[in-house]
């Protein structure tokens, strides 16, 4: 990942103090997409606060280098790498029964795996909106249906969605809508799940210069989204870092959060605040 993406290579000063009640050496954590921008801040931050996390993407090169360079701060164990499609239910269960088998269970799933797509509408084809509904909206439900499965009482689930599924620009309607459908979906996994248990919630970040696949990118793909352009409708005056939406992440994956569930945070610096 390049470093207009986020990379790190290791926890950052101070997130390896930070301690977060229910999050900590106990923990076992998925982070799908978790070869990218969102995902592996995530991870990092994960492992930081003593978290065992298994990554899971496309791209078995990237999942590799990523697992890889995780384990180098990590304590021996803590880490999986899995290879795997979110959009197919066999991958998904093959992630998840490794780590079953490895460490016993799952506490906590970080939904992160999408695709991006900027096609007008006039260009939309059934065959470019299947496969972005199949990883943005059927995947979310693939992976929460696999996970919960490895789940008991107290888990958590948080879904990376997007600030365009509540406010939309031209030339996006697909994206928009699958995003839109994620944080629906996140409302009724938490009404299904609740009675387990299992608390499901979402961020919806804005912009920031994050590396995001395009629909039709080869996995491990991908252009930094442009970070150019005007800061002048943001109310903060500034585009989003990583860690400004891997801090609501950990909140809600956290036990500061544990009667919250079926909600979406928007982190976008107050942008849908304002009239488009």
């Amino acid at each position: 990942m390049s470093p207009a993406a986020g990379s790190t290579g290791g926890p950052a000063a101070g997130w390896d103090a930070l301690s977060l009640p229910g999050i900590g050496p106990g923990t076992r954590a998925l982070v799908t997409g978790g070869a990218g921008a969102i995902g592996r801040r995530c991870a990092e931050r994960l492992l930081a606060l003593g978290a065992a996390v298994a990554i899971m993407s496309r791209s078995a090169d990237s999942v590799r280098s990523t697992a890889d360079t995780l384990a180098g701060f990590a304590r021996e164990g803590r880490v999986i790498g899995e290879a795997g499609d979110v959009a197919s239910e066999a991958d998904v269960r093959r992630v998840v029964d490794r780590v079953r088998r490895e460490w016993g269970g799952l506490d906590l799933l970080v939904h992160c795996a999408a695709v991006g797509d900027d096609t007008a509408l006039g260009e939309l084809d059934e065959g470019r909106i299947g496969a972005l509904l199949a990883t943005n909206v059927a995947g979310t439900l693939l992976v929460a249906k696999v996970a919960s499965e490895a789940m008991g009482p107290g888990s958590a689930i948080v879904n990376v969605a997007s600030v365009m599924a509540h406010r939309v620009w031209p030339e996006r309607s697909l994206y928009a809508t699958s995003k839109a459908a994620a944080v629906h979906a996140t409302r009724a996994l938490a009404a299904e799940l609740g009675p387990n248990g299992i608390r499901v919630n979402s961020v919806s970040p804005g912009n920031t210069p994050t590396v995001l696949t395009a629909v039709d990118d080869r996995p491990g793909q991908g252009q930094p989204a442009s970070s150019g352009g005007s800061v002048d409708r943001i109310p903060l005056r500034r585009r989003g870092r990583l860690d400004d939406y891997v801090g609501p992440v950990l909140f809600l994956a956290s036990d500061l959060a544990a009667y919250t569930t079926g909600v979406d945070i928007v982190v976008d610096g107050g942008l849908i605040g304002l009239r488009p």
